[in-house]
């Protein structure tokens, strides 16, 4: 009886299999992290086979099925389609199903806010998550934006929820067809949980992620080392900044560096804090993160690798800033780069100045002579007048700004308003020389 009983349930697909994890991370705690430096080597290190139940399951009759296991909330799925095996292959360089668990089932309204899963508005208990409040929007799930799951249709979320694609992101909805395996919630106490943590105090605002920045600059400082660029400074001006700027994006919902809605850019903020340097950059990122994940997330990006690596920068400074973007709660860190670059000024641009200077002191003698001239000089007194002041002016801006050229340093705010103007102080002298030489 017992060999036909295992028949039985054999058949009804009720016999688990095994089912071997990759070490992508997308699900810890609940399986672990793997030891691969890049995407490719950690979808192909097995770092934990666990045993799952073929889906759909039980006895399929005249097109009906009875029996069958249903899969509900916290549920662990394995699913495949044609998306999935885009993203894998994409991300991975294999094109293979994915291990998430169900959040949200047909007809669940889902909502994330505050770092916190609800489901029809009422916060998800997730022991198995990496870390409490930790749950962030995507391009499909966003922020405050809520999602009614459809018929035949499941959300899903990997544990790790900073580090995994899933139905926040591109993935969407999949379809229960989709589905291959199921391991139910149930069947996960005492053989996955050893890692799980205490949901007491998730809903408290101290359970909230809070960045070490002394110790993502340690991490950044390291990797930069790594790279063979000197480490950066913390500067607490530039935090001063970054916490003026991220108010403003915050009211703004404008997290351009140009602040194309406010207005009020990283050059403002920096010289409210009385901080001036020549280079700049500003990273804003949404969400809460430790100093070790926000690195992680980071360097996931070519382009912010490349900012983060920038040798140019040789300060820094970050803010936290708490907030609400169309009436979302959320948080910004900001952080602001600055360092100094020289100028290093074209020769042939040095050299035209320091011709309009020779000329000037050239002819300067020969307009000052003209004073000796009695009766010349007081018919047209105001216009020799105006003109040794314009060629005294000049020379002594131009004689400041070359000098400063030649010691490749940048030119203050008034230096380069001075050379500005000095096109339109060079035409009222050419006008005055003519005026006068023609009487």
């Amino acid at each position: 009886y017992a060999g036909s009983g295992w028949l039985v349930a054999y058949k009804l697909h009720y016999i688990s299999e095994d089912i071997p994890i990759s070490g992508t991370g997308s699900m810890y705690p609940t399986f672990p992290k793997g030891t691969g430096t890049n995407p490719q080597q950690l979808a192909h290190e097995v770092v934990k086979v666990t045993s799952m139940f073929p889906y759909p399951n039980g006895l399929e009759w005249f097109g009906k099925r009875y029996f069958n296991t249903e899969i509900r909330r916290k549920d662990i799925v394995v699913f495949t389609n044609n998306k999935v095996r885009q993203i894998t292959e994409k991300v991975t360089g294999v094109s293979t199903g994915m291990v998430k668990r169900v959040v949200g089932l047909p007809g669940d309204r889902l909502e994330i806010r505050g770092g916190l899963l609800y489901v029809n508005q009422v916060p998800l208990d997730e022991p198995y998550i990496a870390r409490a409040r930790s749950t962030f929007g995507g391009d499909f799930l966003r922020e405050c934006k809520s999602v009614l799951v459809p018929p035949h249709k499941l959300l899903v979320m990997g544990d790790n929820r900073k580090g995994s694609s899933d139905s926040r992101h591109e993935l969407g909805f999949i379809d229960l067809n989709d589905v291959d395996h199921v391991l139910p919630f149930d069947k996960q106490r005492g053989v996955l949980d050893k890692n799980w943590r205490n949901t007491a105090q998730d809903l408290l605002d101290s359970s909230k992620i809070t960045l070490d920045r002394q110790q993502y600059l340690k991490l950044l400082n390291e990797r930069r080392k790594k790279a063979g660029i000197p480490a950066l400074r913390y500067e607490p001006k530039l935090e001063a900044s970054a916490q003026s700027r991220g108010k403003i994006i915050l009211q703004y919902d404008d997290f351009s560096f140009e602040a194309t809605r406010s207005g009020y850019t990283m050059r403002k903020a920096i010289q409210e804090a009385g901080y001036s340097n020549i280079a700049l950059g500003e990273a804003p990122i949404q969400g809460y993160y430790e100093a070790e994940e926000l690195l992680e997330n980071q360097l996931e990006f070519a382009d912010t690798k490349k900012f983060l690596l920038n040798r140019e920068y040789q300060d820094v400074g970050i803010a936290e800033v708490e907030g609400a973007i169309n009436g979302c709660p959320t948080q910004i860190i900001v952080q602001h780069f600055a360092g100094y670059i020289p100028p290093n000024y074209d020769r042939k641009m040095i050299a035209s100045w320091e011709k309009a200077l020779t000329s000037l002191k050239e002819i300067q003698p020969g307009w000052l002579k003209v004073k000796e001239n009695t009766k010349f000089y007081e018919k047209n007194k105001s216009d020799i007048d105006r003109l040794n002041d314009i060629i005294a002016i000049r020379i002594d801006r131009i004689s400041a700004i070359v000098m400063e050229m030649h010691h490749n340093k940048w030119l203050t705010n008034t230096e380069e308003d001075q050379l500005k103007g000095d096109e339109t102080l060079g035409k009222e002298q050419e006008a005055l020389s003519m005026k006068l030489n023609n009487r």
